[in-house]
Order: C-alpha cells, then sequence, then structure tokens
C-alpha cells in the first residue's frame, strides 16, 4: 500500500541486489577460474559494489526492527561510500591491497576449517588494477534503488489524488 514503511530487510531481497549477490558468487567461483581477461575482476567489483552495501545495511536495519527502531537511508549511503573507499584504497595503495589479502583470507579461514580444508591464514588473490575505480558508480545502485523505492511509496497515487 503507498505510504507504508518497507519491512525491515526488504533491501537485500530486492531482484537487482539477488542478482549482484549471484553474479558475484558465481564469477568468484566459476568465472574467474575458466574465462581469461578482465571481464571476470569488473563484473566482480560491480557485483560487490551493489550487493556488500545492502548486506550490513540490512542486518542493521532487521536487528534494530527487533526494538521498534528504523535505520535511514543515510546508514546505507555510508555502507556504500565504504565500499567505494575500499574499492579505490585497494586498487591504489599497495598497503591496502594486502591488508584486504590477508582480512578476507582470516575471515574464510574457519569456513575453509570447516569445508576440511584445516584452519590456516591463507590470503585471497587480488590484482591491484586502477582501471577498477571506472567501476565505482555501482556502489550507488543500492542507495537509488532504496531512494526510488521509498519515494516510490510516499507518492499518493491517482486514485488518492483523485479522491
Amino acid at each position: 500500500m503507498p505510504g507504508e514503511p518497507r519491512q525491515p530487510g526488504w533491501l537485500a531481497l530486492h531482484p537487482i541486489v539477488v542478482a549482484a549477490l549471484v553474479v558475484w558468487l558465481v564469477n568468484d567461483h566459476v568465472l574467474k577460474g575458466t574465462v581469461a581477461g578482465p571481464l571476470p575482476g569488473k563484473l566482480s567489483d560491480i557485483a560487490s559494489l551493489v550487493a556488500f552495501p545492502v548486506l550490513p545495511y540490512s542486518l542493521t536495519e532487521l536487528l534494530l526492527a527487533r526494538w521498534g527502531r528504523r535505520v535511514g537511508l543515510g546508514h546505507l549511503v555510508f555502507w556504500a561510500a565504504a565500499a567505494a573507499f575500499v574499492m579505490a584504497a585497494i586498487n591504489l595503495w599497495p598497503a591496502a591491497a594486502d591488508a584486504y589479502r590477508l582480512g578476507l583470507g582470516a575471515l574464510q579461514a574457519p569456513f575453509r576449517a570447516l569445508a576440511g580444508g584445516g584452519l590456516e591464514l591463507r590470503p585471497v588473490g587480488l590484482t591491484i588494477d586502477a582501471t577498477d575505480l571506472w567501476t565505482l558508480p555501482a556502489a550507488a545502485v543500492p542507495c537509488l534503488v532504496a531512494w526510488r523505492s521509498t519515494t516510490r511509496l510516499a507518492r499518493p497515487t491517482r486514485a488518492a489524488v483523485a479522491a
């Protein structure tokens, strides 16, 4: 119904975000190993910039909803800007790229251990590529989707205007 707020976590289920998550996973676990050239890297960058900000935003939204509190779109803008900053830093500053490799490797270690791979820290692969900065506008996509959805909800319907 127009004017009603969205349910907490709704953005994580939006088709654009779900598609970005699927592209991100398939690309990183299948295409990067089979397709040569820059396309898999750019796809991964775009998909991660679209999907990642939504994850902490939606988690915060779901947690705060338990106490009757709401999260504003500024929170999503923060996470989108943070993702864009990290993307820029790891592609321009070798120390940031090394920290990213080790940090993501540490986050993946428990999952590798559960899969029988042993608990060891293995840095992830990362190619520093300044041309990845061309993908930064993708960070605006979740913000635009959320903004468009909330402004559409707030807009009165033709029937309501006619009445």
